[in-house]
């Protein structure tokens, strides 16, 4: 539910304006498509590199080591959807600030997911430790 949120507000992001000025191509509507499983797999991302060998809840619990990794991977997830998003824009040297600044969130989305996925797999054994605990 996370990932079809998160993808709809990047879809909004990249692509309302086209969509609300009714110019829709085939290659808009296939990055509509496409773009919300983006968030899909950094949430599965997130979760499984925040996630490790614990045994307790508590050491699975987001801080630090947590932020890094998701800093990372929205690094990583966030420059390749720019470069899918406006890599025409980039090498044509056309940047706008509209442009700009959907380029310094863009970023902010994969972190955003990343972290959660770190914090869901918390809450995750959280859940479990307590139900084997029978404190459920």
């Amino acid at each position: 539910m996370a990932a079809g949120l998160v993808g709809t507000v990047l879809v909004s992001l990249h692509q309302g304006d086209v969509w609300w000025s009714g110019h829709v191509t085939s290659r808009v509507l296939m990055k509509s498509l496409l773009t919300p499983m983006i968030p899909f797999c950094v949430t599965m991302l997130g979760a499984f590199l925040n996630s490790g060998p614990a045994v307790r809840a508590e050491e699975l619990r987001p801080g630090w080591a947590a932020v890094r990794r998701s800093v990372l991977i929205a690094l990583c997830v966030g420059s390749t959807i720019i470069l899918l998003n406006h890599g025409d824009i980039l090498l044509a040297g056309a940047i706008t600030s509209r442009v700009g600044v959907k380029m310094l969130v863009t970023p902010c989305v994969p972190f955003c997911v990343s972290f959660y996925g770190a914090y869901a797999a918390y809450r995750q054994a959280l859940a479990e430790q307590q139900h084997a605990a029978g404190m459920v």
